[in-house]
């Protein structure tokens, strides 16, 4: 595995973790492209702007979590997948993400799959 890959997705993962405005900006921006794009089953995010408001209206939903990487990179060409595990109060949830980068091992598009639970107030998303 490219050790330049799991670095790219490991300061993804640690990105998530932050807990301010300027904190999660800063961060994805090491490793989020210029117009990179977000997808996942509820909405869709266009640039490091759109990114950071939606982590932090997640994190306003959900303040006490931890995510981590659940199951190894797997690469290949300019494309990743790998399995996510966040922990909160309220137990576990397991994702899956698929990533496209450039050659400079910023992501350009990442797709998340994953479910959210019956109660989550998707509505504050935005």
């Amino acid at each position: 595995m490219d050790k330049k890959i799991e670095d790219m997705i490991g300061q993804y993962v640690f990105a998530w973790n932050q807990q301010s405005p300027e904190n999660y900006r800063n961060e994805f921006a090491k490793i989020w492209a210029e117009g990179a794009v977000y997808v996942d089953p509820y909405g869709e995010y266009h640039g490091l702007e759109q990114l950071t408001d939606f982590a932090v209206r997640s994190l306003s939903i959900v303040p006490q979590r931890f995510f981590s990487i659940h199951e190894p990179v797997v690469s290949h060409h300019h494309f990743a997948k790998y399995a996510w595990k966040v922990q909160f109060s309220e137990g576990v949830n397991v994702g899956y993400d698929f990533i496209e980068f450039d050659e400079n091992y910023r992501i350009t598009k990442l797709v998340s799959f994953f479910a959210l639970p019956s109660d989550y107030p998707l509505e504050q998303l935005g």
